[in-house]
């Protein structure tokens, strides 16, 4: 008696889990619906502050009707996140620069191919040249000065550490059309881009601060680092025109000081702290069942890194002439951290953190 009631409310469940979801699917159209609109008017696909009104709003009718207000909130953010998926569609597939031939040097490797998807989606003729072989459903040239001498705007996307024998030979080539890496680090390539700049070339240099995976730009940066030549950099920015994409300018010189913090120390921190856990004499599930949630994040973080590239790693610390520079700071900022934890007194270790919390208030 008891098990069929349990079966019956499960039913029950299930039927209501229906109706919301196609409740859901009814808001996800009226979202795409709005999305059309605001394309028409000009409007831009987020408006932060009618998101965070329709979060209140929930929260509020949550505390009205004796839910749990998190439960709520939950439920929105992700009707909210599909809302927005649903209109950056809409969005990433206009088109407002012109159609251009382009080929991808390396347009097997996964950013390579990214680009490919993306760059075909916006209506444009993609080729592919690379070494390994043919992508799946592109043009492909195996002949490297003729890839070269065909594009419009070529995009090199070739592993970082054969980027400035890639360069050089493309500056050798002289070839018409726009050049633009799209490399994590640019002091391999600087003497080359000097070189080509000075050959009259047009060239330019990018990098997308996003992975291979991403699906929509939402949110997403990508850094234009300007060489000195404008209709260059003006025909790369125009390959993400009317997307969501941010798009940060650093000057080209700049850019690998930059990056040694932002993606060398990052990765180096994350890489230290695996390898302290993996030489610590626990497992990765012992250590897990005591995790508490500063714990759960890093872990998250540092696994992500542990799966990437080794090699692209490797050359991301490797070559960045900033790279030792970086490593100080590191090494300075532990010795810190193990001198105020060993002090008798707290004071060096609040100091320390105070300092922390100072820098990350700052605008």
């Amino acid at each position: 008696m008891q098990r069929s009631k349990l079966e019956d409310l499960r039913r029950r469940i299930q039927r209501l889990d229906e109706e919301i979801l196609a409740l859901a699917e009814r808001r996800t159209k009226l979202a795409g619906t709005i999305g059309r609109l605001k394309l028409t008017l000009g409007f831009p696909v987020r408006d932060y502050e009618t998101e965070r009104e329709v979060l209140d709003a929930a929260e509020a009718h949550c505390r009205k009707r004796g839910l749990d207000p998190t439960v709520g909130i939950e439920i929105v953010r992700a009707l909210v996140a599909g809302a927005v998926k649903e209109q950056e569609e809409i969005h990433e597939k206009r088109f407002l620069g012109s159609k251009q031939p382009i080929t991808i040097l390396g347009g097997r490797g996964k950013m390579g191919s990214w680009l490919a998807r993306y760059l075909y989606s916006r209506g444009h003729a993609v080729t592919i040249h690379d070494p390994a072989g043919p992508l799946p459903g592109f043009r492909s040239v195996q002949d490297f000065d003729r890839a070269v001498d065909g594009a419009g705007v070529l995009l090199v996307s070739v592993p970082l550490h054969a980027a400035a024998a890639v360069h050089r030979r493309i500056v050798k080539r002289k070839p018409p059309g726009v050049i633009a890496d799209v490399f994590s680090l640019k002091s391999p390539v600087l003497e080359s881009i000097w070189a080509g700049l000075d050959a009259g070339l047009s060239i330019t240099s990018i990098h997308p601060l996003f992975g291979p995976d991403v699906y929509l730009l939402s949110d997403r940066t990508m850094l234009l680092c300007p060489c000195g030549h404008e209709k260059a950099d003006r025909t790369a920015a125009g390959l993400f025109a009317g997307t969501s994409l941010g798009i940060v300018r650093i000057p080209v010189e700049e850019h690998d000081r930059i990056i040694g913090m932002v993606l060398g120390l990052s990765h180096a921190v994350n890489i230290v702290f695996t390898e302290a856990l993996a030489k610590s004499g626990f497992s990765s599930k012992e250590l897990r069942r005591a995790a508490t949630t500063t714990f759960e994040k890093q872990v998250r973080t540092a696994a992500e890194v542990a799966g990437e590239n080794p090699r692209l790693y490797y050359d991301i610390q490797h070559l960045n002439e900033h790279t030792p520079d970086v490593f100080r700071l590191f090494e300075n900022a532990l010795a810190v951290f193990r001198k105020a934890a060993a002090s008798r007194s707290p004071r060096a270790f609040e100091k320390m953190m105070e300092r922390g919390g100072k820098f990350y208030r700052e605008p």
